[in-house]
């Protein structure tokens, strides 16, 4: 592919138009389908530029999906659950997570790299790794440490919190990829929340027989 430029040539705003313009082309067309050629002449840059940003379509890709990761996960990352009420941290926590993975973006984003991650299986990699594991491994630490101060029981921390995540999506996540609904109610995300939280505190919060 074409050369490198030195690091002080590179435009900052010629990097978010190749940027903006391959996410619009990715989106619609998907990885094995878009054209280097699309996205030159939607980004309006050359196509040298846009190899000297970016090595290949495949490191342009990654660059994307890290990209909408961070934008989508920064909320989740972000939150405050600390010494909150087990309940309130976990329903809050929850809400948020619906939020980000139900949002049109998060749908088409994971629908993209599903597709995608066969034949490009670092792009899975990245994924995980950008939005799933942040999520567990937050409300992992919250767990353990209510464990350490009592208020729950010792147990694998890391499942229970994986489990929570498995049972906030139900069947909605799974509908929404197969477009078998386009928006969900608020009442139906709320009942979610209320019925994972509890399954969850119901196995994990301590109790006098566990004393």
């Amino acid at each position: 592919m074409g050369g490198t430029s030195a690091p002080s040539r590179l435009r900052p705003d010629k990097r978010r138009a190749i940027l903006d313009a391959a996410a619009r082309i990715f989106m619609r067309d998907g990885f094995g389908l878009a054209g280097v050629d699309d996205i030159v002449a939607e980004s309006g840059v050359s196509k040298r530029t846009l190899y000297a940003h970016f090595e290949s379509k495949e490191a342009l890709f990654e660059a994307i999906v890290q990209e909408l990761c961070d934008a989508l996960m920064t909320p989740l990352r972000d939150a405050d659950i600390g010494q909150r009420d087990p309940r309130d941290a976990l329903i809050d926590l929850g809400r948020t997570f619906l939020d980000v993975i139900l949002a049109p973006q998060g749908v088409n984003l994971y629908r993209m790299v599903i597709a995608e991650a066969p034949r490009f299986p670092e792009l899975g990699r990245i994924f995980f790794e950008a939005g799933h594991e942040p999520a567990a491994r937050l409300l992992s630490d919250y767990i353990s440490a209510k464990a350490v101060e009592g208020a729950f029981r010792d147990i694998d921390s890391r499942k229970a919190a994986e489990g929570f995540f498995q049972l906030l999506c139900g069947f909605m996540h799974e509908r929404a990829l197969l477009c078998l609904d386009t928006a969900f109610d608020r009442d139906e995300i709320e009942a979610q929340l209320s019925a994972a939280t509890d399954i969850l505190l119901g196995g994990i919060e301590r109790s006098e027989i566990d004393d």
